[in-house]
């Protein structure tokens, strides 16, 4: 029987649980390979895909949050807070302060919430918009603006490039994420290298672990 500490090593938390649901979500649709799907299948993909996505760029914001609640050396404005937790304060007729949930685009809030992690791990920003990928999943939010506000029958197919391209964004917006998470890695490796008192031992060990951490996010962005 493990202790507690070791139990808690085997434990998903709440985060990791979370996005693997979404993640089960997207594999249960059946539309991962060329394989045929039907036009069902097809549009649950396309919405899972999204909710997949939308509760990472959510989590990545939690944890640029939670970066800049804990180290005073990470400042955002306070616009960015409010980004970051997703209100638009107003002020009602009372004089109350109010936080109604903020409406926020999808391709701009994506690309905020990747550059505010970034900024608050201290890692050099992973997504590249210069990538054919991230005009894919430009397409694919068409497609998906097209399921949710359906007009017509024809609004409700996805046709075999239309499911290509999602299958293709996803998978790069998931390497995306890898690279991110890779950052945050090398963040705490940083942290852990402060404490090491002789500093030419600390200085090899950090040269060592950012040249693997640099080969590794290389590999992972060029999958």
């Amino acid at each position: 029987m493990h202790s507690n500490q070791d139990r808690d090593l085997f434990v998903p938390t709440e985060r990791e649980s979370f996005l693997s649901l979404l993640w089960d979500d997207v594999h249960a649709c059946n539309a991962q390979s060329d394989i045929v799907t039907s036009a069902a299948q097809r549009r649950q993909y396309i919405r899972a895909m999204f909710a997949c996505i939308e509760g990472a760029v959510w989590l990545f914001k939690q944890e640029a949050l939670e970066q800049h609640k804990n180290d005073a050396s990470i400042v955002f404005t306070t616009s960015e807070l409010s980004v970051l937790a997703e209100v638009a304060p107003s002020i009602d007729g009372r004089g109350v302060i109010q936080e109604p949930p903020a409406n926020l685009r999808f391709v701009p809030n994506l690309l905020f919430a990747f550059g505010c992690h970034a900024r608050a791990f201290d890692y050099e920003p992973v997504l590249r918009v210069s990538d054919h990928e991230w005009g894919d999943l430009k397409s694919s939010v068409i497609v998906r603006n097209r399921l949710m506000h359906p007009k017509q029958l024809s609004s409700m197919n996805i046709s075999d490039d239309e499911i290509r391209t999602a299958r293709a964004a996803l998978k790069w917006f998931g390497l995306n994420c890898s690279a991110a998470t890779l950052g945050v890695s090398m963040w705490y490796a940083k942290r852990a290298i402060q404490k090491i008192e002789d500093p030419e031992e600390a200085a090899a060990k950090l040269q060592i672990i950012s040249t693997a951490a640099e080969n590794l996010k290389r590999l992972v962005l060029d999958s």
